[in-house]
């Protein structure tokens, strides 16, 4: 009986404890001119977390210390921080997102069309053109490179056959232990998931959540991820059941409004 009373008391004192060092943090995001940004998606990736900036570019998350949070947004650079005891204690929180510049080649421009360089002219003219590996019969790759992240079980398989193959990718090893293939997994997931998202809101319309919940188009986004984190959305929605999901937006819409 004690030994109980005591693992209850324990697990009770460890769930207090985290729900003491969690906070509900403020924030705001600008650009570089100092104007608010709208729609730019927060990310907890420790917690899983996720919120998106109203009209004028505020937000709020709830976050424990040392949690990465990553700002992105079409148009500007991801940028991520780490929630230190400075932060933490802070007031509010101001992020300045740097945008996307899509710079230009430089272009020397003179009345005869030539550089001097008889080999770039004559490319330039379409005389003669680069060589691939097509024009030589060579087989290659055509597709875009991704990143390979490798799973859990494949890394400890090359780790057991790494005396049979002579050896360890040291890179792969360092990418596997410092948390960062751990990492990219949960970007690519956040990424996908707010693609749905994205789906779903296009597929219902703005206008379907404005009458039928009386909702502001700025929390549209918010509602819509707590439906899908809380409602097996994804898989009816692919599935076509589109009236089961918007059953799901209905009972998320109570369980909020409660």
């Amino acid at each position: 009986m004690r030994k109980s009373i005591f693992i209850f008391l324990l697990v009770s004192f460890n769930s207090f404890s985290q729900t003491e060092n969690q906070k509900i943090i403020d924030g705001s995001v600008y650009n570089n001119n100092s104007y608010s940004i709208e729609g730019i998606h927060v990310l907890n990736i420790t917690s899983d977390e996720a919120t998106i900036t109203d009209l004028d570019g505020k937000f709020k998350i709830l976050v424990n210390i040392n949690d990465e949070i990553i700002f992105s947004g079409i148009q500007f650079k991801r940028k991520k921080i780490i929630i230190n005891q400075d932060i933490f204690d802070s007031v509010s929180l101001t992020i300045y997102l740097e945008e996307f510049v899509n710079e230009l080649d430089e272009v020397i421009v003179n009345s005869s069309g030539l550089s001097g360089n008889l080999l770039n002219d004559l490319q330039n003219s379409g005389v003669i053109k680069d060589l691939n590996f097509d024009d030589i019969g060579i087989p290659g790759f055509t597709g875009i490179r991704k990143e390979d992240i490798p799973s859990n079980s494949q890394l400890a398989k090359e780790v057991l056959l790494a005396p049979l193959v002579g050896g360890l990718d040291v890179e792969r090893m360092y990418n596997w232990i410092s948390g960062y293939y751990k990492q990219r997994r949960k970007e690519i997931e956040f990424r996908n998931d707010f693609d749905i998202i994205d789906k779903i809101i296009k597929f219902y319309g703005l206008r379907f959540f404005i009458d039928e919940f009386k909702m502001e188009e700025s929390v549209i986004h918010d509602f819509v991820t707590s439906t899908y984190q809380n409602f097996p959305v994804e898989e009816d929605f692919k599935m076509g059941n589109y009236t089961l999901v918007i059953d799901y937006f209905k009972k998320n819409f109570k369980r909020l409004n409660l």
